[in-house]
């Protein structure tokens, strides 16, 4: 499986192989208040794609490609992620490079398509 991370304010994009696809994951806008009467009222808020998040785990990539994917996480730039599941916006929350390959922690904004 392929990936894209690409910004518009830096212009920069890179593409990289996962070894794996992320898992689907997902949660609800649940809240639960208490009630006197000792029960509890709970209110939903349904299920938004701005609550998801996603990890990638990718085989070693070409130097050039780590370099830009690191002056993206550093610029702090939106960033959108082009993946099987459909085209985010959101934010590189974590990149860690290792001499095993990229793992990848993406906070999703919006889901674009």
């Amino acid at each position: 499986m392929q990936i894209s991370f690409s910004t518009i304010g830096s212009g920069g994009s890179v593409s990289l192989d996962m070894n794996t696809a992320p898992p689907r994951d997902g949660s609800r806008r649940l809240s639960r208040t208490a009630t006197l009467d000792g029960g509890a009222v709970i209110t939903d808020g349904g299920v938004t794609d701005a609550d998801r998040s996603f990890d990638f785990t990718a085989i070693q990539a070409p130097e050039d490609t780590l370099k830009t994917l690191w002056a993206m996480f550093q610029a702090e730039d939106l960033v959108h992620l082009s993946c099987p599941e459909g085209v985010f916006s959101g934010y590189l929350q974590r990149v860690k490079i290792t001499a095993s390959g990229v793992n990848i922690s993406f906070m999703v904004h919006e889901k674009l398509t």
